[in-house]
C-alpha cells in the first residue's frame, strides 16, 4: 500500500509544483512520511528522500529537485551495487540461478547503462528545473517516464533478437 501511494503521489508532484496548488506542501508532507515508511521497512537509502521533503517544507526553491533526487538515488544504489553482484545481475539470477558468466557481464553491463541513464536524467531535470517550469512538467511528468520505458524496451528487444 506505501509503495501505491508513493508512486501516486510521485506521478501527482510535477503538476503540483507547476501548478502551484496549496496542495504542494501537503504532498510534500505526505512524501516524506511515505519515504521514510520505506527507509524502516525497505531499504534505508530511501531515508535521503524523506529528509528531502522535509527540507522541502523549509525551503520552496528546493520544489524542482524531487525528480532529481530520485534519479541520483537509483544511479547511486545501481554503482553502489557494482561493487559486489550488480543489481541487474540479482534480478536475473531471480529467473536462473544458474546464470552463464556471459550472462553475469552482461547485466553487469546493463547496469552500468542504468547509471548513465539516470546520471544523465538527473542533470535533464535540473537543467529544466532552472529553465522553465513548463519544460520541467512536461519533462518530469511525461518524457523521462517514456524514456525510462523505451530504454527497457529496446533492451528486452536487443537481448531477445541479438543474444543468443
Amino acid at each position: 500500500m506505501v509503495r501505491i501511494l508513493t508512486f501516486l503521489a510521485t506521478l501527482a508532484y510535477p503538476f503540483l509544483v507547476v501548478m502551484k496548488s496549496n496542495f504542494t506542501l501537503y504532498i510534500a508532507t505526505i512524501l516524506a512520511i511515505l519515504w521514510f515508511i520505506r527507509a524502516i521497512f525497505e531499504n534505508r537509502a530511501f531515508f535521503v528522500l524523506g529528509v528531502f521533503f522535509i527540507s522541502l517544507m523549509m525551503f520552496d526553491d528546493a520544489k524542482f529537485l524531487y525528480p532529481v533526487m530520485v534519479n541520483l538515488l537509483f544511479c547511486f544504489i545501481f554503482l553502489y551495487s557494482l561493487k559486489g553482484e550488480a543489481i541487474i545481475t540479482k534480478f536475473a539470477r531471480l529467473k536462473d540461478k544458474n546464470l552463464p558468466n556471459k550472462a553475469v557481464i552482461y547485466t553487469r553491463n546493463l547496469t552500468k547503462i542504468w547509471i548513465c541513464f539516470f546520471m544523465i536524467n538527473a542533470i535533464v531535470t535540473l537543467i529544466f528545473g532552472f529553465i522553465d517550469e513548463r519544460l520541467w512538467l512536461i519533462y518530469c511528468g511525461f518524457v523521462s517516464y517514456v524514456l525510462v520505458f523505451l530504454l527497457f524496451v529496446v533492451e528486452i528487444l536487443y537481448r531477445k533478437f541479438f543474444i543468443k
